[in-house]
């Protein structure tokens, strides 16, 4: 499982300026048969341009709080957007395509325990929090 840890967190440490932010991983629930995604696929997927996973099953992506460091982290490396910059999308999603952005949560737990219940569910926490109820993704195309 640590060897799927992501190119996220070198990164990430860049992008916040933070030698103390921890690597992430992409995690789905243990039942989808994804093992890999590319950065593109993930951005599609968290943007919810892309709404089912190749099995036919329905994408269900949970972002962290937006005053997350982990949030401004990934929105900036995989959405291309700061935080800010996603919220002003979802407002103008909402008003032209009736779309909702991720459901949040606020913590690791939280996190894990709603991706270990949803079949469809990803998601991404720091790889000290990966435990054996998710299954971790592979991301191909980071810089």
């Amino acid at each position: 499982m640590k060897a799927a840890v992501l190119a996220i967190g070198l990164v990430a440490c860049a992008v916040t300026g933070s030698a103390q932010q921890p690597s992430l991983v992409v995690i789905v629930n243990k039942t989808n048969p994804v093992k890999t995604l590319t950065v593109l696929e993930l951005r599609r997927i968290f943007m919810k341009q892309t709404r089912m996973w190749p099995h036919a099953e329905s994408i269900v992506p949970v972002d962290w709080d937006a005053t997350s460091p982990h949030r401004e982290a990934f929105s900036r490396l995989v959405l291309g957007r700061s935080v800010r910059e996603m919220g002003d999308f979802w407002v103008q999603q909402g008003v032209t395509q009736g779309q909702t952005p991720p459901s949040t949560q606020r913590s690791s737990r939280a996190i894990l325990r709603f991706v270990a219940g949803v079949p469809g569910a990803i998601s991404y926490v720091p790889a000290a929090d990966v435990d054996d109820t998710v299954a971790t993704v592979k991301v191909t195309g980071l810089p």
